[in-house]
């Protein structure tokens, strides 16, 4: 199981890069990703410099020493190296949250254009407008409690010395990865009427597929010059995991029924 899940992980991964070639393959696929390209590479602009900002005042004030005594040393880092942290996760997820939700629209046509390229038609829930714009509200309240929720239990976990930080740093990289699963997926099981409840049971029902390609994407989202191409090609890294998963569960239907 363990070997399964590993190699699942890995071809989770290099979903995000499918995701590049898919939009990099057609035209018809590309003008959807103009618009979250121009989105993330102006709001990367804003946050780096509004980090640069934060990072100045921490240096400025945190390691202002009023004593050279050791203990004050001590302190004065480890508060400075804790706030850095927070400002990190901060400028992080504020960079990822202001662009899904502006560039929202246009990343569910590019998940919508990117399925039909797939399967030749998009699968929708037919719900209502009202129904499915319900649904959506509840799901995405629910989602954001959640994962504040867990986040703020994390940063206080981080407070706690040594097993704290140590449990902190094996944790937020593993929510981190479900977060960007869960989200880069969304688009194409919010079509389908899925709220957050089957989300989240789809990521954890195949782990290492799912999280193998949300930690691809956390780990992308921390080099700098990748952002302006990282929400479409997740967008449409996302959809296409969907879109196999889907496939392959089928083909192994039929082929269980034949035998």
């Amino acid at each position: 199981m363990p070997i399964k899940q590993t190699l699942s992980a890995v071809k989770g991964f290099f979903y995000l890069i499918r995701g590049v070639k898919l939009i990099f393959s057609k035209w018809s696929l590309f003008k959807y990703a103009i618009a979250p390209m121009i989105v993330n590479t102006a709001l990367f602009i804003l946050f780096f410099f509004s980090f640069n900002t934060i990072a100045y005042h921490i240096s400025s004030r945190v390691f202002e020493q009023s004593s050279h005594a050791w203990y004050w040393v001590a302190i004065s880092t480890l508060a400075g190296v804790l706030l850095f942290v927070v400002s990190i996760l901060a400028v992080l997820f504020g960079f990822v949250a202001v662009g899904l939700i502006i560039a929202s629209p246009f990343n569910d046509m590019l998940s919508a254009a990117v399925e039909r390229e797939l399967t030749g038609e998009v699968e929708e829930a037919g719900l209502a407008f009202m129904q499915w714009a319900g649904t959506l509200i509840k799901s995405e309240s629910k989602k954001m409690a959640v994962f504040l929720l867990c986040q703020g239990a994390l940063l206080i976990l981080n407070l706690i010395p040594v097993v704290g930080q140590v449990l902190f740093v094996i944790l937020n990289p593993i929510f981190i990865a479900f977060v960007m699963a869960y989200e880069f997926t969304g688009y194409i099981l919010d079509r389908r009427g899925c709220d957050f409840n089957v989300k989240r049971g789809y990521i954890f029902a195949e782990p290492g597929l799912t999280m193998g390609f949300g930690a691809a994407v956390g780990i992308t989202l921390l080099i700098p010059l990748a952002h302006f191409l990282l929400m479409p090609a997740a967008v449409a890294g996302g959809t296409a995991l969907v879109v196999e998963k889907s496939q392959s569960g089928s083909e192994t239907g039929r082929e269980s029924v034949t035998i």
